[in-house]
Parts: structure tokens; C-alpha cells; sequence
């Protein structure tokens, strides 16, 4: 495994315990595809991460990737009727909170970097902000690796 891979899915697992969340994941776009998808996790049940495929601008990594702005939801319920492209991690993973920020790389969102707990839970300022300064830092480390 690569010094990158490495350092992210420690900067994962840290993120985690830190914020006393019971996942933890980044997503990545892959510009030539016009598409994002969750390439690390942490404190994740199952592999079904890998292999969602997100529009831009669909699921919580879509919406952050077009805002380029924290999107926080408190409490997820999942509805019949719901249509399940928009939530897919949630859903994947049975979390019920979730705080998703985006990765900037030389002014562009390149990246979501997301906590979640399987029960609903009010995220609070301090963690929106943790999670803003660990998106950069591993936006920084993955620009000096590319």
C-alpha cells in the first residue's frame, strides 16, 4: 500500500475517534468520468462503498461537490418512496447523521471527506470546523503526491 493510501486511511481512523463517529470516509471525483466515489473508509460494515458511483450533484458527496460548503444532516430517515441514489452511503452503511466537507485541491473541490453515526446525532462546530482542517491537510498531502 502506498505512502497516500497509508496516510488516509489513518487521517480516517483518526477522524473517527476523534469525533466519536462510527464512520468515516473519503470520496474522490474522477473528472474524466463526470463522477465521485468513496475510495477509503473506516469503521465500515461492508465493502458496498466501493462500488457507488455518484453523479455530481446526487448524494451527500454530489451536493457537497457542487456547494463546495459542510452539508450536516442531524437526523436521516430513510422514507418508502425515497429514491435511494440520493443517500447511497447512508443507506450502505446505516447512518443516520452525517457531516460531509469538501477536499479543495488548487481552488477546486476535488474531493468529500464524511463522518457519520448510525444513530441521529446534532454535530456541533467544533467538529464541522476539525473536519474543514483534516480535508485540507489531506488535500495538501495528496497535491504534493500527484
Amino acid at each position: 500500500m502506498g505512502s497516500l493510501q497509508k496516510y488516509i486511511k489513518a487521517k480516517l481512523s483518526e477522524l473517527k475517534d476523534v469525533t466519536a463517529t462510527d464512520f468515516a470516509a473519503l470520496a474522490w471525483t474522477d473528472s474524466t468520468e463526470q463522477t465521485i466515489r468513496w475510495k477509503y473508509a473506516s469503521g465500515n460494515r461492508n465493502d458496498k462503498y466501493k462500488r457507488i458511483v455518484l453523479r455530481l450533484g446526487k448524494g451527500i458527496a454530489g451536493k457537497v461537490l457542487c456547494s463546495g460548503r459542510p452539508i450536516v444532516l442531524d437526523s436521516f430517515t430513510p422514507q418508502s418512496g425515497d429514491d435511494p441514489r440520493e443517500y447511497p452511503i447512508l443507506l450502505a452503511e446505516d447512518l443516520k447523521s452525517a457531516v460531509g466537507v469538501p477536499v479543495i485541491i488548487n481552488g477546486r473541490v476535488m474531493g468529500v471527506l464524511l463522518v457519520g453515526c448510525r444513530n441521529p446525532r446534532v454535530f456541533n462546530t467544533e467538529i464541522i470546523d476539525l473536519m474543514i482542517s483534516t480535508a485540507t491537510q489531506v488535500g495538501v498531502i495528496y497535491n504534493s503526491q500527484i
